[in-house]
C-alpha cells in the first residue's frame, strides 16, 4: 500500500469514529468518550510527536481541567465531545484556576464529534493570563484538523502504524463488540488475576541525616596532584556529588546508597555506628535520626528525595546482583566483565534453580566479528500506596559496544527489531525472571539490610478487564541502518515450568 492508501483508510474509520460517538451519546451513554482517551493517544503522539499519558490511569488526580498530558514537552489535551462554546470557557477557567499553566505551555482541545465553525477569541481572551498563547482556530482541534496534520505526515511507516490503530479500532467487528458491551454493562462479572508490573519492597523504618563536611579544595587539589602524576591536565572544579564520592575513595568506601540534598547527606545506613565510613564526610554533631514514613508523608518535596534515596540505595543493592546503573540513558542492566567483556549467565530460582543468559554476543552476520553485547536491562520508578512502597519495573534492553560499557551507536536498530519480536508475555517473563533473581537468597548471597525486594504477586479483580479495551497497538517505528546480525528473541523463559 502507498500513502494514499493508508491515508484513505484513515480518512474512512475516522468517520466512523466520529458516528460512533454522536451515536452513542445520543442515547446518553457516554462509556465510548472514555474510550476515546486512551484510542487517541497513540494517535495523538504519532501525529503530533508527543509522549502523552492518560491522566485518568496514572493517577495524576490534581489535574481536573485535562485528561491526556506530555509533562516532559509541556502539552495537555482535553478531550471532549461537547463542543459548545460554555465547554471551552469551563475548562479554560479550571486550568488556569488551578495553576496548570504552571506545568503545561501549550493546551489543546480535542473534538470527538465535530468542533463548531467559530468561537469568539475576545471573550476565550478574558480567561486567559498575559504570557499563555491560545487562540481557538490553532488549540481547538477535531476529526477534520487531525486528518489534515496527518496527511502532513510524510513517513509511510508512520501512516501505516495510523492507519493499522484506526482499522483495529473501527473495523465491523469492534464496533458491534462495543455496542454489546456498552449496552450490557461496560466489564462483565468474570473475575481474573492481574500482574501489575510491581514489585513489593522493603527498607528500614528510619534514615539518617547528616550535614557534609568535607575540605572541596583539597579534594580538587588531591586528584589534580593525581592528574598531574599521570601527565592528564588538571581540572578547575567538579560536581559536589563527584567531589564527595572522590572523598569517599580516600577512604576504600565506594558505596552508593547516599543522597546530597540542601547540603546534607541522607542514606538508610547508622551515622551513629562508629564503623560507618560515611562518618568521615558528614559534621557528626548534626546527625539526626528521622521516620521514613513522617519524612515522605509531609509534603511532596519530602517525597520526591525519598524516592531519589531509594534509586541510590537500589543502585548498590543491584551491584550486589551485579547490575549497574547507567545514568546517562537511566537504566539498570547486568553489568559486563570491565576487563574482558564477555556474554554472561546468572543463577536463579523461580519453581527450581536455572540459568539464564543476561549479557548476548552479537556478531556481524558478514563479518563475524563483535558488533555489541546486549544486556537485559529495566527501567523502574517508585510508588507509594497507602503504608506500602513498590518498585514500578519494566523489562528492556541495552545494547553496548564492543567494549560492554558505552552505549552502542546500533541500539536504536536493534531495539526496535527486538521490540518487533518480543510479544507481551515475553516482557512479563523477564518482569517474573527480575522479581525471582532479586529475591533469591542463598549460602553465598552477601546480606544488603537496607533494600529487599519480594516477587512479584496476582492481584484478583472482579469484574475482569476485557483485554481489546486496554491493549495497546505495536507501533512500527522507523527503521536505522545498522549491521546486519542474528536478532533473535529470548526464549529462555518461555518454559512456564520455571515459575511458580
Amino acid at each position: 500500500m502507498n500513502r494514499i492508501d493508508f491515508i484513505n483508510k484513515i480518512t474512512t474509520y475516522s468517520a466512523r469514529f466520529v458516528l460512533e460517538v454522536e451515536g452513542f451519546n445520543a442515547v446518553n451513554m457516554y462509556d465510548i468518550n472514555i474510550h476515546a482517551e486512551s484510542f487517541l493517544i497513540p494517535v495523538l503522539n504519532e501525529t503530533f510527536g508527543l509522549n502523552l499519558e492518560n491522566l485518568n490511569s496514572t493517577q495524576k488526580k490534581n489535574f481536573p481541567a485535562i485528561d491526556l498530558a506530555d509533562f516532559k514537552n509541556r502539552v495537555a489535551f482535553q478531550v471532549t465531545a461537547t463542543n459548545n462554546f460554555s465547554k471551552i470557557e469551563e475548562t479554560l477557567q479550571k486550568f488556569f484556576n488551578n495553576q496548570l499553566n504552571k506545568h503545561f505551555d501549550v493546551l489543546y482541545f480535542y473534538i470527538i464529534t465535530q468542533k463548531k465553525e467559530k468561537y469568539k477569541d475576545s471573550k476565550l481572551a478574558k480567561q486567559i493570563p498575559s504570557g499563555f498563547s491560545f487562540n481557538a482556530k490553532d488549540h481547538i482541534i477535531d476529526r477534520e484538523i487531525l486528518l489534515q496534520k496527518i496527511n502532513s505526515i510524510s513517513s509511510s511507516l508512520k501512516l501505516e502504524a495510523l492507519s493499522k490503530i484506526f482499522q483495529q479500532e473501527f473495523s465491523d467487528i469492534q464496533i458491534e463488540l462495543r455496542k454489546k458491551e456498552y449496552v450490557g454493562g461496560y466489564l462483565n462479572n468474570e473475575p481474573e488475576n492481574l500482574s501489575p508490573n510491581l514489585l513489593s519492597i522493603a527498607f528500614p523504618d528510619i534514615f539518617y541525616k547528616a550535614e557534609l563536611d568535607i575540605d572541596k579544595d583539597e579534594i580538587l587539589a588531591d586528584l589534580n596532584r593525581f592528574l598531574l602524576s599521570k601527565g592528564k591536565s588538571p581540572i578547575k572544579k567538579m560536581r559536589e556529588a563527584k567531589l564527595i564520592k572522590q572523598a569517599l575513595r580516600k577512604t576504600d568506601c565506594k558505596f552508593s546508597d547516599w543522597l546530597l540534598h540542601e547540603n546534607c547527606i541522607y542514606t538508610f545506613r547508622n551515622l551513629n555506628d562508629e564503623a560507618e565510613p560515611y562518618r568521615k564526610i558528614v559534621d557528626k554533631g548534626t546527625i539526626t535520626t528521622l521516620e521514613c514514613k513522617d519524612f515522605y508523608e509531609r509534603n511532596e518535596d519530602n517525597k520526591s528525595v525519598f524516592k531519589h534515596l531509594l534509586r541510590n540505595t537500589l543502585t548498590q543493592f543491584c551491584k550486589i546482583k551485579e547490575i549497574e546503573w547507567y545514568g546517562k540513558n537511566e537504566i539498570f542492566r547486568f553489568a559486563n566483565n570491565p576487563i574482558v567483556p564477555n556474554q554472561k549467565q546468572v543463577k536463579w530460582k523461580g519453581k527450581n534453580e536455572s540459568t539464564k543468559s543476561v549479557i548476548f554476543e552479537m556478531h556481524n552476520k558478514k563479518e563475524g566479528h563483535i558488533i555489541c553485547f546486549r544486556h537485559l536491562a529495566f527501567r523502574c520508578s517508585f510508588l507509594n500506596i497507602s503504608n506500602d512502597w513498590f518498585l514500578v519495573l519494566n523489562p528492556t534492553w541495552s545494547f553496548t559496544n564492543p567494549g560492554g560499557y558505552h552505549i552502542s551507536r546500533f541500539e536504536p536498530a536493534y531495539l526496535s527489531g527486538l521490540k518487533r519480536l518480543e510479544n507481551n508475555n515475553a516482557v512479563f517473563n523477564y518482569f517474573r525472571f527480575f522479581g525471582y533473581y532479586f529475591s533469591h537468597v542463598d549460602l553465598f548471597t552477601v546480606e544488603y539490610p537496607y533494600f529487599k525486594i519480594s516477587p512479584h504477586t496476582l492481584i484478583p479483580l472482579s469484574p475482569k478487564l476485557e483485554e481489546k479495551t486496554w491493549k495497546p497497538v505495536k507501533i512500527l517505528e522507523e527503521k536505522i541502518d545498522a549491521p546486519q546480525t542474528e536478532l533473535k528473541d529470548d526464549k529462555e523463559l518461555n518454559d512456564i515450568s520455571l515459575f511458580d
